[in-house]
């Protein structure tokens, strides 16, 4: 099962909850490891908010047999420099910097750093015309300045 399979399976838990899936990773070490990123509407994500959805989470996915074998699952919030990677995330966060790593080197560079403009029909735009397909994009990121940082800390 990859991990958009798996995102699927999830979204019926979250509905009406005022929280999301941001992303989910799946990855094979001594076990099966599940991270799962969350986000909650108007706050931040809590350590309790964590281990209540790791419960739910687990409970969910045992009771409706979602994994065939054992898993180790992770819940967590984004952090600060949290993944972009649906429309709704790009809309959401329209004129934020970031991070963006491409597949392939365009214009000699795999790495670019810029703002997010909009996003229309599966492309991505940011600041200084550039402008990438999503399945060009290997991962677009939050890269908050040194004042967003300070703001959460205080």
């Amino acid at each position: 099962m990859d991990s958009k399979e798996l995102e699927k399976k999830l979204e019926p838990l979250f509905e009406n909850t005022g929280f999301e899936i941001v992303d989910i990773r799946i990855y094979r070490a001594k076990s099966l490891m599940l991270q799962i990123f969350i986000d909650k509407s108007g706050s931040n994500v809590t350590l309790n908010d964590c281990e209540d959805w790791s419960n739910k989470i687990g409970s969910y996915i045992d009771m409706n047999s979602i994994m065939d074998s054992s898993y180790i699952l992770e819940v967590s919030s984004p952090g600060m420099d949290r993944v972009i990677k649906k429309e709704k995330d790009f809309k959401r966060f329209k004129g934020k910097d970031v991070k963006i790593t491409l597949k392939k080197p365009f214009d000699g560079a795999r790495v670019y750093y810029s703002r997010i403009v909009d996003f229309s029909d599966g492309v991505a735009y940011f600041e200084d015309n550039l402008k990438f397909q999503m399945d060009e994009i290997q991962e677009v990121r939050l890269n908050p300045n040194d004042d967003e940082i300070l703001k959460r800390v205080q």
